[in-house]
């Protein structure tokens, strides 16, 4: 531990959270150094330890904003979290880490690596692995290998077939993954697909992308009016960051093929997830058009567990839908999403866990 504050920070608006707050790094067996940021409550022993683990070129903004707080609303609750940051990403990037020159890095270095950490520091409890989007995929990829580590998962918008019921995005993969064949754009690319800078075209064209006129659009990643403007802009300014763009490469491939294998296509992911025999709650959003319902039927159909849930929210309220980031930065994920998953690991948290 390089590194400890007591800190009281905003859950939701009025709302605050007491804990300590600790930063710790973490090094794989393939030399990467990532952080990742641990919170304690404060005033009472914890419940149970929280990786949180974001999504394709995201970093730690997914679970904690100014006003907006995923994080601290379960520190709140009593439990510690791990919000981590993989190769690449935010402060393990700022650590000197490398972008991922493949989708499997996170797999077989990051997430075991920052699963034995956790491991150490909470004498070994297990964990609930909390993930989205790419973060959710990537524990399907883990979870059948590491059940020892984990009392449950919650995957949130995580794809299992990517693209799946979007034939916009589909359409978008499979020219993609042409055009890269024919023109070899592999070899000129740079190592780095900047999301970061796609935000500042998207925070500077609000007008038009959180419209109530752009609301169909197939490939929007919130619901137009669902995020307000001043947290919406932080989500994009501070969350939107990089990615290794052979992991684009990648989501690309899966589309077009719409079938989850390995990068060299030697492991058939979609499989593994049978012999995943620990608890598993699937949340999605009705409007979600980044990853549809579609997109995780099966994840859930094929999932061994016997403790396994399939939620999709949508019209809790006259005209509420959710689309992929409001899911934890929506104006309403405090009084709908939020509680509902606090409901559901806290019923799976036993005496060892």
């Amino acid at each position: 531990m390089n590194r400890k504050n007591l800190c009281k920070e905003i859950i939701n608006l009025n709302e605050f959270a007491d804990f300590y707050r600790y930063f710790h790094e973490v090094k794989t067996h393939d030399g990467m150094k990532l952080l990742m940021t641990h919170k304690i409550p404060a005033n009472q022993d914890p419940i149970a330890p929280i990786i949180l683990v974001h999504g394709l070129g995201q970093n730690r903004y997914t679970w904690t904003q100014t006003r907006r707080s995923l994080e601290n609303y379960l520190v709140s609750k009593g439990f510690e979290t791990f919000n981590v940051e993989l190769r690449g990403h935010g402060l393990s990037r700022a650590n000197g880490s490398d972008y991922p020159t493949h989708f499997e890095k996170y797999i077989y270095y990051d997430i075991p690596a920052l699963f034995n950490a956790i491991y150490e520091i909470t004498n070994c409890k297990k964990m609930f692995y909390m993930g989205h989007s790419l973060g959710g995929a990537i524990s399907y990829c883990v979870g059948p290998n590491f059940q020892e580590y984990l009392a449950g998962i919650i995957s949130i918008a995580g794809p299992f077939r990517m693209g799946e019921g979007n034939n916009l995005l589909k359409w978008i993969s499979k020219i993609g993954v042409s055009l890269d064949k024919l023109l070899q754009i592999s070899n000129l690319h740079p190592p780095a697909f900047y999301i970061d800078l796609i935000g500042v075209l998207v925070k500077y064209g609000l007008f038009i992308f959180d419209s109530p006129n752009f609301k169909n659009f197939p490939i929007q990643v919130w619901y137009p009016k669902t995020i307000e403007r001043d947290i919406l802009i932080e989500r994009i300014e501070k969350g939107f960051d990089r990615t290794g763009i052979n992991v684009v490469k990648y989501l690309f491939q899966w589309s077009a093929k719409g079938k989850f294998y390995s990068s060299d296509g030697r492991i058939d992911f979609e499989e593994s997830i049978s012999d995943l025999k620990i608890p598993i709650l699937f949340v999605n959003g009705n409007k979600d058009y980044a990853v549809l319902k579609e997109a995780v039927q099966e994840a859930y159909d094929k999932a061994g567990s016997k403790d396994k849930t399939l939620k999709v929210f949508g019209e809790e309220l006259q005209d509420l839908n959710w689309g992929h980031i409001d899911l934890i930065s929506g104006q309403y994920a405090p009084q709908f999403v939020w509680p509902y998953i606090f409901d559901w690991i806290k019923e799976r948290v036993s005496p060892c866990a």
